[in-house]
Order: structure tokens, then C-alpha cells, then sequence
């Protein structure tokens, strides 16, 4: 992952360019800036992550709506709305950044590494076994052999899938390999922009008013970035579904069961990689353009009243059965929504957040180990609590305080003092491990 420090421009990465505001930020940055506020808050977004999934551990139920804390729901809900918007933004603010100090293919390399290493390490020595503790809190009782050899699983309730929380390392993965490539078409756009005259009625009487036109512009453009992955997508599955049917016979019945069901879970994972690419995309412009920065991370109060309106009145419209065009507006709230309140987020950010603090840096560098533990914590807290607490709120609370402080020591005790396990866990060569 990235750190505050990595966002320091270096003299010699920077390179000439037209002084005007949309200029790249490389060119312009100078040596000392600095972005605390974001590492501050890419963290507190992963840290978010264990009030998200700890509200797996009461789903929700119309029979007994007791039994699911409403607060944890709440943090669940607004996630949803936020959280992984927010910080893909971030991830591709930095990686322009990288783009810049390294070039692309040392970039990529780096990234790669940094990524792949503890996805790998996470999916096969983590992920099994919390979802064997998903499977077994949710449902019955089970040995580990039997529950890998898919005994018993049919029809399992809980949030068991192959990825879990892992999905993000996958879009990183992926935007990674990207980078070079929308980091030159950024450059274009930057380019292109720096040489346009200003129109006159952006200089005159109505000039307070272009920085909320052009964040509502940017939303557009994000909006119909989004909602025209999802109609591939959607064409595609469609496609797929139909030829589908022929690989039942070539596979057999029940390999054609467990390639469906791979299918199924990966579905939310490709959606995703595709909606958030224009978050990423979005990132780089942000650091590549200090003007369109200042706009996207001041507070935008009204557009953020007007977003969440929108988005308030399209759901209960909709319906349970939402037709083609109904699922198009609600994309569309969710991503005004959404960019809205990452607006908020950095701007909250920066007011909180003026520079490094030893206590700051130490969240910051836990919280890659924080988000691949927690899941498996949550579970094994769940586990022990439940023949001593009922789910509840209560039991809710304590498994995410617990999981809170004792990821934080795996950090701090095991995995940061151990090279290997830095590299294996946190993507951290030795040198830098140390």
C-alpha cells in the first residue's frame, strides 16, 4: 500500500510543463507537498471495514429484527454508499504519483508485487478458514475436512464466497496494469486542457459558479462511465447465460454445478472492477490537475443534500422490480451520491488531518494487516462470544472492539517485526520491512 511519505514529489521526478492550474501536478507540485490527509483517511476507510463485516455476523431477519443491530447496519448502508469509492480515488491519486517518480513499468512491477503477493497469501492461508467460521456460525456444525469437501454446504446461509473482503486486491490488481495506460490519456486530457482559452462568462459575474458546474460535470462524466460498464456487463452476462447450457454436457452435471456457482460469486467481483475503474481513472486527474483537486476536495454541501435526495426519491420509485431504465437512474444517484460524499470525506480530511504524527503513521501502516485479518477475527470472536453473549448489539460491539485491538497487535507483534511476514502479508520487500 501506499504511505504519506510515498505522496512527497521529488525534485528530479518533476517535469516542465505550462504553469496554468491544470497543468500536471508533477510539474508543479514542487518538493514539499504532501498528502497526510489522504493516507490518514485511506486507512480509517479499511479500519471501516470491521464495522461492515461484523454486521454480517447479525443478518437481517423480518421475524426477529432484534436480533440485527441497527447502528452496524447503518455503517454497513453507508459504506455501500462511499467507503470503496472513495478509496479507489485515493489509490489512483497515488498511482499517478507513482506514474510519475518511477515510470510505468517500475511502477507496474511495484504495485504488482505489492498487491499480488498478500492477495495470494491472504486467499489461501485466510480465507479458507474464515469461511469455514462463516459456514459453521451461520449454520451447523462441521469438520474442517468435511466443510472443504463441500459435506454439507449446499444452500449455506451467511456471507460465505471465495473472495470475501479480498475483491479490492483483485481491482488493484487489475487497475495496476492499467495505470500506464490511463495515465498517458490523462496526460492527453491534461494537455489538451491547459491549452484551452477560458470562456468569458467563467471570468465574469457568474464565475462563483463554475467550481460546482465543474464538479457537477465531472459527476456526469464518472456517472456515464459507470452506467456504460454495466450495460457491457450486462450484455455480456446475458450472452454468457445463453450459451451456457451447452457445457452442462460437456462438463457433467455436477462440475457444471461448481462452475456455476464460481461464476456466481466472481460476477460481484467483475461488476465491481469495471464500476470503480472510473473512481481510479478519476484519481489520476486529481493529482494530475491541481485545479479540478481543489474542486473535488472542497465540501459540497448542496450538491451532497441534492444527491442524497435524488437517490432517496429514485429507490422507493423503483419499486422491488426495477425495470432498465429505473436501474440507469439509481446508478446514477448512487455515483452523484457517492462522489458527493468522497467530496466531503477529503475535505473532512484535510481539516483534521495538517501532518505526520508517529501515532498516525502507525494506523496507517497497520491498516493493510487490519483489513486482511479482520474477517477471520470477527469470526473467531463470534465464535467464542455467542456461547456466552446472544447476537446481539452488544455481542457486535465487543467482536469489532476485539478484532480492532488484536489486528493491531498482529501488526505491530508479529507481522511488522517479521521481514517475511511483512512481504507476505503487506506486499513489503525486506529492505523496506525493516
Amino acid at each position: 500500500m501506499f504511505s504519506a511519505k510515498t505522496a512527497q514529489l521529488p525534485g528530479s521526478a518533476t517535469r516542465p510543463a505550462k504553469t496554468s492550474d491544470a497543468a500536471p501536478a508533477a510539474a508543479v507540485a514542487g518538493k514539499s507537498e504532501r498528502f497526510f490527509h489522504l493516507d490518514a483517511l485511506r486507512g480509517g476507510l479499511m479500519f471501516w471495514g470491521i464495522l461492515v463485516h461484523t454486521s454480517t455476523l447479525a443478518p437481517v431477519d423480518p421475524a426477529h429484527p432484534a436480533m440485527a443491530s441497527v447502528i452496524f447496519r447503518k455503517f454497513a448502508e453507508a459504506s455501500g454508499l462511499v467507503r470503496m469509492e472513495a478509496f479507489f480515488i485515493i489509490s489512483g491519486f497515488l498511482a499517478y504519483m507513482l506514474l510519475q517518480k518511477y515510470g510505468g513499468a517500475k511502477t507496474v512491477k511495484k504495485r504488482l508485487v505489492a498487491i499480488g503477493v498478500p492477495f495470494i497469501t491472504a486467499l489461501v492461508l485466510l480465507n479458507p478458514l474464515t469461511n469455514y467460521l462463516v459456514f459453521m456460525f451461520h449454520n451447523h456444525t462441521l469438520s474442517f475436512a468435511d466443510y472443504l469437501g463441500g459435506k454439507g454446504t449446499e444452500y449455506a446461509h451467511g456471507p460465505g464466497n471465495w473472495h470475501l473482503h479480498l475483491w479490492f486486491l483483485i481491482a488493484l490488481f487489475v487497475f495496476s496494469l492499467l495505470a500506464p495506460l490511463v495515465g498517458k490519456v490523462v496526460d492527453v486530457l491534461m494537455q489538451s486542457s491547459s491549452a484551452r482559452t477560458p470562456r468569458a462568462w467563467t471570468t465574469g459575474k457568474l464565475a462563483p459558479l463554475v467550481p460546482g458546474l465543474k464538479f457537477f460535470a465531472i459527476c456526469v462524466m464518472v456517472s456515464a462511465a459507470c452506467v456504460g460498464w454495466r450495460v457491457v456487463f450486462e450484455l455480456v452476462k446475458d450472452l454468457c447465460t445463453a450459451q451456457s447450457g451447452s457445457l452442462s454436457g460437456i462438463l457433467g452435471e455436477s462440475n457444471y454445478a461448481v462452475l456455476c456457482s464460481v461464476a456466481e460469486q466472481s460476477e460481484f467481483v467483475i461488476r465491481s472492477i469495471g464500476n470503480m475503474l472510473p473512481y481510479y481513472a478519476l484519481g489520476m486527474v486529481l493529482f494530475a490537475s491541481t485545479e479540478l483537486r481543489a474542486i473535488v476536495f472542497r465540501g459540497r454541501w448542496f450538491q451532497t443534500l441534492l444527491a442524497c435526495s435524488l437517490l432517496w426519491l429514485a429507490r422507493p420509485a423503483a419499486g422491488e422490480n426495477p425495470g432498465r431504465l429505473q436501474e440507469v437512474l439509481i446508478l446514477v444517484a448512487q455515483t452523484y451520491v457517492a462522489l458527493c460524499l468522497a467530496s466531503m470525506l477529503f475535505w473532512l480530511a484535510q481539516k483534521l488531518v495538517k501532518g505526520e504524527s508517529a501515532v498516525a503513521r502507525f494506523f496507517s501502516d497497520a491498516a493493510y494487516t487490519v483489513y486482511l485479518f479482520h474477517y477471520l477475527v470477527i469470526y473467531l470472536f463470534a465464535m467464542f462470544l455467542r456461547e456466552f453473549i446472544p447476537v446481539s448489539g452488544v455481542m457486535l460491539s465487543v467482536a469489532a472492539a476485539g478484532t480492532f485491538l488484536v489486528t493491531l497487535c498482529i501488526h505491530a507483534l508479529v507481522i511488522q517485526p517479521v521481514p517475511v511476514l511483512a512481504f507476505l502479508f503487506n506486499g513489503k520487500s525486506p529492505k523496506r520491512a525493516k
